[in-house]
């Protein structure tokens, strides 16, 4: 029996431009975004990232406020548009429950302008019974995503234009 993948999404718009949403939010600094929620710990920072975080194959380690850090691999970047990723938990909790998750996020522009914000993140569980458990990290997660993105969205809005 194939386990299912636990998906989760998170929406959000905002003035900016579509290239200038998506120019600023593949560099953006982890941390600033990713500052913990509920029991789901903060990004501290990454290390041992290749390349300029542009390109497919490119890969770095984030690294968590409990001493956990997981792999991040880019896996499709289309610039102005859209990025994705696999994340694979290296150690802690995570690692234990999941072999990766896949965030995907898309950039499209409003019909009055501004963009639309689009991210989803698919966790994939290592057996029947990690997924029961996974399932109630996933509907944190969900939360996490939804405040990860407004703080985003903050700093697009006050970003210079």
């Amino acid at each position: 029996m194939k386990i299912p993948t636990l998906p989760t999404a998170a929406f959000g718009w905002t003035v900016a431009t579509q290239e200038r949403a998506f120019a600023e939010t593949v560099p953006v600094e982890l941390s600033t975004i990713f500052t913990g929620w509920g029991p789901l710990p903060a990004v501290v920072g990454t290390r041992d990232q290749t390349g300029a975080w542009d390109a497919a194959g490119q890969t770095r380690t984030v690294l968590l406020s409990d001493g956990s850090h997981a792999q991040e691999r880019l896996t499709a970047y289309n610039a102005g548009q859209h990025f994705a990723y696999t994340v694979t938990p290296q150690s802690g909790m995570l690692s234990v429950l999941a072999r990766e998750a896949r965030g995907k996020w898309w950039f499209i522009p409003g019909a009055k302008g501004g963009t639309e914000i689009v991210w989803t993140y698919d966790f994939s569980a290592r057996s029947l019974w990690s997924w029961s458990l996974l399932l109630v990290v996933s509907l944190l997660w969900e939360y996490y995503m939804r405040h990860a993105l407004r703080l985003l969205v903050g700093q697009l809005e006050r970003a210079p234009k």
